[in-house]
C-alpha cells in the first residue's frame, strides 16, 4: 500500500475516538497525540457521549468502534451526518464483517479498517478522510463497487441467514438480540410497536428461529453482538 500521501498542516486535525473500551480509547489517543497533523484528540466511550461531544468538539474525523452496543456506532454515524456533515467517520472493527460494512456504508462512513491494521495505516486513513477521500482496508476495498446510487459492498452472502433480511429487519434483530424490548426498540427506531412486531415476526420466519434465545445465538454466531 502506498503510504506517501503528503501530510496536512501541522495541528490541523481535530480527532475523536469512540470506543466502549476505555483502555483502547486512552491508548489510541496517546498515540495520535504524537502525530504532527493532529491538533486535539477527544475520546468517548458510548454512542451518546460521542454525539454530545461532537457538538462541542467539532471533530474533523471520528474513529468509531463498529462494535458499540446496540449498533450504536452506526446510529451515531448517521446522526453525525446531520449535525456535522463535514466530519468523516472511519469505522474500526475486530474483523471484516459484511453486515457491519454494509451498515457503515449506509451510515455514510468514509472508511472501514480492522484492529489488525498498523497504526501507520490508521493515520494514513485519517489523512485521506481529512482530504475528502475514502479509506478502506484491502479486504473491503476488493468488494466495493461505486454506482450512481453510491458505494456498495458486494461480498457474496448467498446462503447465509442474514442475506434474507432487509436493513430494517437486521436493525430490529440486533436490538432484540441485545436484550431490548419491542417497546424500547420502537422508541429507538421512531416506529410503532406494532411495526417492530411485524419486523420481528418476518425476520424470525426468514431465519427459522422460534424464540429470543435462538435469535441471540444466531446474532452472536454472525458477529452482530458480543457472544
Amino acid at each position: 500500500m502506498d503510504m506517501r500521501i503528503p501530510s496536512v498542516n501541522p495541528g490541523h486535525i481535530r480527532l475523536m475516538i469512540a470506543d466502549h473500551h476505555a483502555l483502547c480509547c486512552a491508548g489510541m489517543a496517546t498515540m495520535f497525540r504524537t502525530v504532527p497533523e493532529v491538533g486535539e484528540v477527544a475520546v468517548a466511550t458510548s454512542a451518546g457521549q460521542a454525539l454530545r461531544l461532537a457538538r462541542l468538539f467539532q471533530p474533523a474525523v471520528v474513529l468509531m468502534d463498529a462494535t458499540l452496543p446496540n449498533f450504536g456506532g452506526f446510529d451515531a454515524a448517521r446522526q453525525l451526518q446531520v449535525i456535522r456533515p463535514e466530519c468523516g467517520t472511519i469505522f474500526i472493527d475486530h474483523a471484516v464483517c459484511p453486515v457491519h460494512i454494509r451498515a457503515a456504508l449506509r451510515a455514510g462512513a468514509r472508511g472501514y479498517w480492522t484492529k489488525h491494521a498498523s497504526f501507520d495505516q490508521i493515520v494514513h486513513a485519517v489523512r485521506r478522510v481529512v482530504r475528502g477521500e475514502r479509506s478502506f482496508c484491502p479486504e473491503v476495498q476488493a468488494h466495493l463497487v461505486q454506482t450512481r446510487a453510491g458505494m456498495h459492498f458486494q461480498a457474496d452472502l448467498v446462503g447465509t441467514p442474514l442475506s434474507r433480511l432487509t436493513p430494517r429487519e437486521l436493525e430490529v434483530l440486533v436490538y432484540l438480540a441485545d436484550g431490548m424490548s419491542v417497546k424500547c426498540c420502537a422508541q429507538r427506531m421512531s416506529l410503532s410497536a406494532s411495526t417492530v412486531d411485524n419486523h420481528k415476526a418476518r425476520l424470525m420466519r426468514k431465519l427459522d428461529v422460534h424464540n429470543v434465545v435462538q435469535l441471540v445465538k444466531l446474532a452472536a454466531r454472525e458477529g452482530l453482538i458480543d457472544p
